[in-house]
């Protein structure tokens, strides 16, 4: 079974990646940040001598284009690493925004590449993490160039319910969702009409149900059966996706 931090690793680096995880909690634990939703972390066009960990809260990778249309590229939720990227680059593409209150572990450059020098079992885990955000933007791609409105946002409901189960921090398919509807098209690419239409349609179908900033995840199967062609292998084959045992059987 795939480690809940690690998904997909080749089972040879599993250790190396679990002790360099384990340095790099030990080297953050002494600077800690609190931010306020709408703060941000990081700023494009700016340099950053930063790497994170997020503690509690919601971040997401985000861009606003010249005539203030924003897309949000990426979300990341608690134990997730993030601005790994400011490590290569002088200055930063796009933003890191607070779309809930958050609280952050944090490590300078300097600091983590002294640790490279003397454990590799870090290096190997700061790799990693540039992996796993790219096999998750993939799905992010092909969301926008070919899934429908419902299938877009059925996958981004599956996918946060999974991400937050394998967190601890999600249990018998309620989760808080601190985001805006506008949130929500700007992560999906639909305008707030569409993104309203589809809340409501899977909501009278009975799916899924939103109360004050909490969702309700009620039929899994049949939410995960509208999201199944967005998903990549590996989520197909976790239940906490809503696949594996738990997905729903197929007429051959």
């Amino acid at each position: 079974m795939a480690h809940a931090d690690f998904p997909l690793h080749r089972p040879e680096l599993l250790e190396s990646l679990c002790r360099g995880d384990m340095l790099l909690d030990q080297a953050m634990s002494s600077d800690r940040r609190r931010f306020r939703r709408g703060d941000e972390i990081i700023q494009t066009g700016v340099a950053s001598d930063t790497v994170f960990r997020l503690v509690s809260g919601w971040v997401a990778r985000s861009r606003v284009l010249q005539d203030g249309r924003r897309s949000i590229i990426m979300m990341f939720l608690p134990r997730d690493l993030f601005g790994v990227k400011t490590f290569l680059l002088t200055e930063q593409p796009d933003s890191i925004e607070c779309l809930a209150d958050a609280v952050v572990l944090a490590i300078k450059h300097d600091q983590l590449r002294q640790l490279f020098e003397t454990e590799p079992s870090v290096a190997l885990r700061i790799a990693f993490q540039l992996g796993e955000d790219e096999r998750r933007m993939h799905n992010y791609i092909i969301g926008l160039g070919r899934a429908s409105a419902e299938e877009r946002i059925a996958t981004m409901l599956i996918e946060t319910h999974g991400r937050l189960v394998k967190a601890g921090i999600c249990a018998n398919g309620s989760y808080s969702l601190p985001l805006t509807q506008q949130d929500i098209g700007d992560l999906v690419g639909l305008t707030v009409v569409h993104v309203n239409r589809v809340l409501r349609r899977l909501n009278a179908d009975g799916l899924v149900s939103f109360t004050r900033g909490m969702v309700q995840i009620s039929d899994i199967a049949a939410l995960y059966k509208k999201a199944e062609p967005i998903l990549d292998a590996y989520e197909r084959a976790q239940p906490e996706f809503g696949g594996g045992d738990s997905a729903p059987s197929h007429p051959s």
